[in-house]
């Protein structure tokens, strides 16, 4: 009688991530879900002057018809190519979902990421704005990480920081850029 060993994959978290800032503008003229779906490519690049960790954005449709919006960026030393599809589709509140590709010196992998966006009223034309990330290992991450012998709880930790800070970088810049897109919108 054979037996087989393969293991039942499990995904473990790698990071969690939340950053927060503000946007002032009328609450009717805010809506994350559109900017993100038309967020061209040097204004997404200008949301990390610091890092210059973006590189590149566009938005397409998924075969069956849903938004996507592609990123790709550098976090850590990682390129990463983001393949968001939308999950939430909200005005104050978007959320999307990618598998997303990493190569990591010159080798690929993949890992989840869920990025959520949110514009949370507090008074008049203030609202809290919070950028939440996190990411989680694939399969393919795990072989990653065994194929080169590297523990988990230190990958965990190296992806934490690195996203931690990068979502600290452009936290602001993305809260300025939604608040720009919406005071447009409100002079038509």
């Amino acid at each position: 009688m054979m037996t087989t060993d393969k293991k039942t994959f499990e995904r473990r978290i790698l990071c969690e991530s939340a950053a927060k800032f503000h946007i002032n503008a009328p609450t009717p003229t805010i809506d994350i879900t559109e900017w993100l779906y038309t967020l061209g490519d040097l204004e997404y690049i200008n949301c990390t002057p610091i890092s210059r960790a973006h590189l590149s954005a566009g938005f397409t449709r998924t075969p069956d018809g849903k938004r996507m919006s592609i990123n790709v960026e550098d976090i850590g030393g990682a390129l990463i190519v983001e393949h968001y599809v939308e999950d939430i589709s909200e005005k104050l509140r978007c959320r999307v979902h990618s598998i997303s590709d990493l190569l990591i010196g010159r080798e690929y992998t993949t890992t989840e990421v869920v990025w959520e966006l949110i514009a949370e009223h507090k008074h008049g034309d203030h609202h809290e704005f919070t950028n939440n990330v996190w990411v989680w290992t694939t399969e393919k991450y795990d072989q990653y990480l065994e194929a080169h012998r590297i523990p988990y709880e230190e990958a965990r930790h190296a992806y934490q920081v690195a996203v931690a800070a990068h979502n600290a970088e452009e936290t602001p810049y993305f809260a300025a850029s939604i608040e720009r897109h919406a005071l447009r919108k409100g002079v038509r």
